[in-house]
């Protein structure tokens, strides 16, 4: 009998991300001096238990481990998804201090953000409305266990702020459908995302809590 086993089949996005955390491993290797990066960034000193950088994500926390840059979800012990590993690693490597403003920004204001505004809607806004539909108290649940600060907006709609991830904060502003227009929503960031993200980080950003939100 033939020892053969089949392999999973690696897509084109997964062959991207594991491309991705190899270059920005590699970036991040070269660098020290992390007490104050961290200060920078808006995040406490490494552990001095075990190096660890603690960067805070919708769901909980991810422990950046130095210097293999690996990440495990402290609340689980289990490895973070490659997805959320690549935006942390990216989010370490921003430059500038990522402080909060009082502007927010939707998907289109970051570079190359306009043109593949579609594809954005079709892996965000458009899955989550499709399963909440009219369901504003139930997404609101959701919400307010991912820590977010909910407010009432005009048609029984809502407006959440809460932070995505390290010191980077979203909203979601949704409204339910009537008789002549369908449910919707606008998923805006705050404008310091520009400063640590490209137009592919919070997409994918965008949609890992989108789908949080469905489930």
């Amino acid at each position: 009998m033939s020892d053969f086993v089949l392999k999973p089949v690696q897509t084109n996005r997964q062959l991207a991300e594991q491309t991705a955390i190899s270059l920005a491993v590699e970036k991040l290797s070269a660098l020290d001096q992390w007490p104050a990066r961290c200060k920078l960034l808006g995040l406490p000193d490494p552990s001095p238990a075990d190096s660890s950088v603690l960067l805070p994500m919708f769901y909980g926390t991810l422990a950046i481990r130095l210097p293999e840059f690996t990440a495990v979800v402290t609340e689980t012990g289990q490895p973070a998804k490659p997805c959320d590993r690549l935006l942390a690693l990216h989010y370490l490597l921003c430059n500038a201090p990522v402080t909060q403003s009082d502007d927010w920004i939707t998907f289109r204001d970051f570079p190359g953000g306009a043109f593949y505004w579609q594809p954005f809607l079709s892996r965000t806004i458009r899955p989550l409305v499709n399963r909440i539909g009219n369901n504003v108290e139930g997404l609101r649940g959701r919400l307010i266990r991912l820590g977010a600060m909910v407010e009432p907006v005009a048609g029984e709609g809502l407006c959440a702020t809460f932070r995505a991830i390290g010191n980077v904060y979203v909203r979601l502003v949704y409204r339910p459908g009537d008789a002549e227009f369908p449910p919707s929503a606008d998923f805006l960031y705050n404008a310091c995302a520009r400063r640590v993200f490209c137009a592919e980080d919070v997409a994918a950003l965008a949609s890992r809590i989108c789908f949080s939100l469905t489930l």
